[in-house]
């Protein structure tokens, strides 16, 4: 697709969202839509009851972190930047109460103040062809409820390494000039970003993968598939089967003992396995996410929640 193209595909999308209706993200994960060399995936959520975009790697793992989390209400991945003043991302939620949050201030504003060149490009309007602002995109928007019951927003840009927020393409061979460029292209945008969502009360932290331990990354990827499984056996068998592991593990034995126990009297020992980890991904089993969690093995409990370690992620303000 052309600049033109994305454009009107993006502003078809973004530019008339209202809760309570689905959220389209920008850009697809898909081959057509998605930036090249991108690794795109699509997550499906039972909580959000749709697929989320990721656009590479880091973007996954962040999407399962926040998932993980019990006040996530939603989540807006690859979500327009206005380049001019709209209405607060919570303006009309269910939930807001009557609330009239501050609008967002435009990039276009924004760009002039910090001396950012903003990228435009030429689209036909109403038979006139004229340069307009081309939106930018950010990574992820949290949606989050507050301890008041008042939602929250709270928007993560992403990167695979903390580097790479203070310089584009941080890995490609450059000429000193070039480096220069991208340095200050990615400080720019960055800074642009942040008070864009500033402008609204809403934070932004800076969320790099090489500051996630990678155990709980591999955790994350093996729990997350299993949080979608359909169980079959009755409630009452699956609440009798997750008191026993829970009491397995804390005396240190492992969970297949009991998953193999109930499997072999009523079955599919599979529902089982799928239960164990739903019990964890929905925080009714606690278990150390800094430790690979296998049913073999016996699991350190109450200890490394990723939720209070990673903490600083999801709160309203900076601590």
């Amino acid at each position: 697709m052309n600049m033109q193209q994305k454009f009107d595909l993006i502003m078809g999308r973004q530019r008339d969202f209202r809760w309570g209706e689905p959220y389209v993200p920008s850009t697809l994960a898909v081959p057509r839509e998605a930036p090249k060399k991108s690794r795109i995936s699509r997550l499906n959520s039972r909580k959000l009851n749709r697929a989320i975009h990721a656009m590479s790697n880091p973007e996954r793992v962040f999407i399962q972190l926040a998932l993980h989390s019990p006040c996530l209400l939603d989540i807006h991945e690859q979500k327009m930047l206005w380049p001019y003043d709209a209405p607060h991302p919570l303006s009309g939620h269910p939930l807001m109460k009557g609330g009239f949050p501050p609008p967002v201030r435009g990039t276009t504003d924004i760009a002039t103040e910090i001396g950012f060149k903003h990228v435009e490009v030429t689209v036909r309007d109403k038979g006139v062809w004229r340069r307009m602002p081309f939106p930018y995109q950010g990574d992820l928007l949290l949606y989050l409820l507050g301890e008041n019951g008042v939602p929250y927003a709270v928007n993560w840009t992403i990167k695979d390494q903390s580097e790479a927020f203070g310089e584009r393409r941080l890995s490609s061979l450059k000429t000193p000039f070039q480096q220069s460029k991208d340095r200050d292209y990615a400080e720019g945008r960055t800074e642009l970003e942040t008070a864009y969502y500033a402008s609204a009360g809403i934070r932004t932290v800076k969320a790099s993968l090489d500051n996630i331990a990678p155990t709980v990354q591999a955790n994350l990827g093996l729990i997350f598939p299993m949080h979608n499984v359909s169980l079959s056996h009755p409630v009452e068998l699956l609440a009798e089967f997750s008191a026993e592991v829970t009491d397995f593990l804390a005396r240190g034995e492992p969970a297949y003992i009991v998953i193999s126990k109930f499997g072999k009297r009523w079955g599919d020992p599979r529902q089982f396995t799928a239960r164990f980890y739903q019990d964890i991904w929905e925080g009714r089993l606690k278990v150390n996410f800094f430790q690979p969690i296998l049913i073999d093995h016996p699991l350190e409990m109450e200890r490394g929640d990723p939720l209070q370690v990673y903490g600083s992620l999801f709160t309203e303000k900076s601590s």
